[in-house]
């Protein structure tokens, strides 16, 4: 690597990188890289492969930003979305402390679909069928005996507008 920018101002270079570094592997070729036969364990030929289909990827330890190893040459860069993902909720489903409970199958599948994990306090949206939305944090939910439950989603409500 010659070098690039990233978009924080951080420069990357061969001697100094302001984050960590990172080898992608394609999936198909996973197993035989992984988990090669024995046969093949130390030609040549499998070095070469080995050598030739990982890729970089940077990770700035400033902002964030991913950065991977494009064709020929070029650097593709990543940024997080910064807006909080989009929920459906049953606002009258709630749990005992007036946190709204998201327990519902389309609630699940919007969390499923955006591959979130609940580590508290995450911002989200609320929305519902007749167009309200509303922001919140997610938080650890309680069970029936009133201890935090890691498998179920409680939201409470901020008091700003979404």
């Amino acid at each position: 690597m010659g070098g690039f920018k990233c978009g924080c101002g951080n420069i990357f270079s061969g001697s100094r990188n302001p984050g960590q570094q990172f080898r992608l592997v394609p999936d198909e070729l996973f197993d035989q890289i992984a988990w090669p036969a024995p046969a093949d364990l130390d030609t040549q030929e499998r070095q070469r492969a080995v050598e030739a289909s990982f890729s970089s990827l940077y990770v700035c330890g400033n902002c964030g930003r991913l950065h991977r190893d494009g064709e020929s040459g070029t650097i593709i860069s990543y940024v997080a979305d910064v807006s909080p993902p989009r929920i459906w909720a049953d606002f009258t489903l709630r749990d005992g402390i007036g946190r709204i409970l998201l327990c519902q199958d389309r609630s699940l599948a919007d969390i499923r679909r955006q591959k979130l994990l609940l580590n508290p306090p995450l911002s989200m949206t609320l929305y519902d069928d007749s167009g309200a939305e509303a922001l919140g944090e997610a938080e650890f939910g309680l069970d029936a005996s009133g201890s935090y439950d890691e498998s179920l989603w409680a939201v409470r409500l901020d008091d700003r507008p979404a």
